[in-house]
């Protein structure tokens, strides 16, 4: 009978014996995240709803709607991709996945005037890109380092930040010139260089070579625990907060009299900042403990959010992007730092999965609920406050985690 004893909690007595393949696999995984489909579906997704529009004639609010198909594909799938990546390993996962969401991409290139049929385009895209997404590349990178994990992770997460910059950018400019089809060629072929840079860097961690334990509790156990069910509430809170900022940030400027052509550029202020917070975020996490980083970052999410619901001009705008940036940025380097510290990293993957899954829901949530908040109340204000006495709810849970039950020795 499988038993779900839990291991207990190990020191370490050192960092992985092999640092530069530890430190190759971190900036790997920067490399794999900046073209995998966190940024080529998430972040591109917007810049062909026009495009569509126009050849089509679909209607914006239809084609949009492939992105709530998207944020629940990427639901169901990621508990899945956590089971996966803790039976198999990240680089096999990576390996097998990296051709194929190169290829799906691809094959947009032919999408045919049928709005079924780009619906489950959105559903198919997530799944070939299925070893893809941030867990495969976060497992790899903890598995080398102990001490220096936060910094480890902030590296590998930079990536988003980074792609979230570049990818909109070139995607604008592919349409531009070539027209949205060839522009799904070209992302294709982006995300095809993640295969050989995985292939010749990426390195499977192991016990024996890094020193670094792989114990810890089993999802079953984890789920006993008063921390998994913090973890989860913080999270779906973040979804929501998160996606509120990226997604309505430009409607609700526009709505405080800022000009569209002003407004375009504030989120470039937001993804400086996520890019900032990503290394940041794990230099500090490997100082000061994951409750105390979050709550500043969480004020900080306070101070964005009233400055968006006073009504506010450019340069308050700016600030108010910026911290909105920091915190995005660090959420998702607390978590893969967490998993480790509460819970080990026996089964990291399935943890994460699951919290990815939460996270996604929050962020489902918040693309309807704070649009109708402003249909009943004629402003973004209420919606904003809320979320504003949330970020105080989040703090409190991250808080009331507690001390670490993994924690490393001390250098």
């Amino acid at each position: 009978m499988a038993t779900h004893e839990v291991a207990a909690p190990t020191q370490v007595i050192a960092e992985p014996t092999d640092t530069a393949a530890g430190w190759r696999t971190a900036a790997a995984s920067a490399f794999g995240l900046a073209c995998g489909p966190s940024v080529l579906t998430v972040m591109a997704f917007g810049s062909f709803i026009a495009p569509l529009d126009r050849e089509f004639g679909w209607g914006v609010p239809a084609i949009a709607a492939a992105a709530s198909v998207l944020s629940i594909t990427i639901m169901v799938i990621s508990p899945v991709q956590g089971l996966l990546v803790d039976r198999f390993g990240g680089r096999r996962l990576i390996l097998y996945s990296s051709p194929v969401f190169a290829l799906s991409l691809m094959a947009m290139y032919f999408l045919p005037d049928s709005l079924p049929v780009f619906y489950l385009a959105w559903v198919a895209i997530p799944l070939c890109g299925l070893g893809l997404w941030p867990v495969s590349y976060l497992r790899l990178t903890a598995g080398w380092f102990e001490r220096r994990l936060g910094f480890a992770l902030g590296i590998a997460n930079s990536g988003i930040g980074v792609g979230t910059v570049i990818v909109p950018v070139l995607t604008a400019v592919l349409i531009g010139a070539y027209g949205w089809r060839v522009a799904f060629l070209g992302l294709g072929a982006f995300a095809l260089l993640a295969f050989p840079v995985a292939y010749f860097l990426l390195a499977e961690p192991s016990p024996r070579t890094t020193g670094v334990p792989v114990g810890g509790d089993t999802l079953r156990t984890a789920a006993t625990r008063r921390p998994f069910w913090l973890v989860l509430g913080a999270f779906l809170l973040l979804g929501v907060i998160g996606s509120t900022v990226i997604v309505y940030q430009i409607p609700l400027l526009r709505e405080a009299g800022i000009s569209q052509d002003v407004a375009n550029l504030v989120p470039v202020a937001l993804g400086v900042a996520l890019i900032v917070a990503r290394i940041a975020t794990g230099w500090l996490l490997d100082r000061f403990k994951v409750s105390q980083v979050m709550s500043v970052y969480l004020i900080g999410g306070i101070v964005s959010l009233l400055l968006f619901a006073g009504g506010p001009n450019v340069l308050t705008a700016i600030v108010a992007a910026a911290l909105a940036g920091l915190l995005i940025g660090a959420e998702f380097d607390v978590l893969s730092y967490l998993i480790p510290r509460y819970f080990g990293r026996l089964s990291f993957g399935k943890i994460y999965g699951v919290a990815f899954a939460v996270f996604q829901i929050g962020a489902a949530i918040a693309a309807s609920a704070v649009s109708v908040s402003r249909e009943a109340y004629g402003s973004y204000t209420p919606a904003l406050l809320t979320l504003a006495v949330g970020c105080v709810i989040c703090a409190g849970l991250f808080l009331n985690l507690g001390p670490y039950r993994h924690d490393p020795a001390p250098a």
